[in-house]
């Protein structure tokens, strides 16, 4: 049978991220991420990265907001409160201008929900 290509990035990091994210953290993360796009962004991170980690487009140049936001089907100040809070939530870190994947063991959950909800418009969910 012929290899398939899944379209997702492959690499220790990639790898280790996307297990982390499907298999420990979505159980330890308050409802309130679960149940927003913040999971969605999460998702879209991990596929514009590199085997690294690095979120760089095709010709090495960091990913921008605009392609983050477009990957999760999200307006860009949505994107960038999502971007702020996986940041404070330490799952990703902004390494000189780009950012990489960090697969933590105890991201903060915590700081990533107060923080969305803090920007949620009244009446509405992050």
């Amino acid at each position: 049978m012929p290899h398939v290509p899944t379209g997702g990035p492959s690499g220790a990091v990639p790898d280790a991220w996307r297990a982390l994210l499907a298999r420990t953290w979505y159980r330890t993360m308050p409802l309130a991420l679960r149940h927003s796009r913040f999971l969605a962004a999460l998702y879209a991170a991990h596929a514009l990265a590199d085997s690294s980690g690095a979120l760089l487009d095709e010709g090495g140049a960091p990913v921008d907001l605009e392609d983050l936001a477009r990957s999760c089907g999200a307006g860009l100040e949505t994107a960038r409160r999502h971007l702020d809070a996986a940041l404070a939530a330490g799952v990703l870190a902004d390494r000189s201008g780009v950012l990489h994947l960090v697969p933590s063991a105890v991201p903060d959950w915590t700081a990533a929900a107060e923080l969305l909800a803090a920007g949620a418009p009244a009446g509405r969910a992050a």
